[in-house]
């Protein structure tokens, strides 16, 4: 059976960027009504990361999502939560909504935009085409707004899958786990770039993140 994809693009290594310095440049694009998504800039978002005091620090608000009987979704909500932390959490949640749904819930793809959207897709895709779901707790912590421009900002979260398993149509366990639900693997910084709209509303443009054996991922390891 078909390893699922991983939810969010491969970052090069070796090419990096500042956080404040990309969303400067995604900010400007974004600000506008904008065509087509921003260019890839291949960063590493390794400036992006959060310290170890943040990641250790204890969650202000820890709220537990239940998608389904078997699929829940932990979120360890930061201080300060706007509706910038709130577009990029609830995109997050209504993916796994999709995916247990096996496609028919597409409430996610009111939350994303451009490459974002592209990326969701793909993501929901990789189950429903081949039959398969999951089930265990995803975490999303230390979250945080990283920068903001203008109407664009950068989102930085640490995301660990380590308790996800894909399921095939009869829920049992896949024999072969994809690499996102193993450690080290599995916990890893993710980057949103969420742009507001002309209604207001907070979208997700972009996805991004720092896999393992980035510093930036490994910061992210409790």
């Amino acid at each position: 059976m078909p390893k699922p994809i991983h939810h969010w693009i491969t970052v090069p290594a070796d090419r990096y960027v500042r956080p404040v310095r990309w969303v400067a440049v995604f900010g400007l694009a974004a600000a506008l009504t904008a065509c087509g998504a921003p260019a890839d800039k291949g960063f590493t978002p390794q400036g992006a990361a959060p310290s170890k005091a943040a990641v250790e620090a204890p969650p202000a608000t820890a709220e537990t999502i239940t998608i389904t009987d078997t699929l829940k979704i932990s979120i360890e909500w930061p201080d300060q939560r706007d509706d910038m932390i709130a577009a990029f959490a609830d995109s997050y949640v209504d993916q796994w909504k999709a995916v247990a749904s096996g496609g028919t819930d597409d409430t996610y793809l009111a939350g994303v935009e451009d490459d974002a959207s592209r990326t969701a897709l793909a993501w929901v895709t990789s189950f429903t085409a081949t039959d398969t779901s999951a089930q265990g707790t995803a975490k999303l912590y230390s979250i945080r707004v990283a920068a903001v421009d203008g109407r664009g900002a950068e989102i930085d979260a640490c995301v660990d899958t380590s308790g996800i398993q894909v399921i095939d149509e009869t829920d049992t366990p896949v024999a072969n786990q994809p690499n996102w639900t193993k450690p080290p693997k599995s916990i890893y910084l993710q980057v949103a770039a969420v742009r507001r709209g002309d209604d207001g509303t907070w979208r997700v443009k972009l996805f991004k993140h720092a896999a393992y054996p980035d510093q930036a991922a490994k910061e992210c390891q409790r």
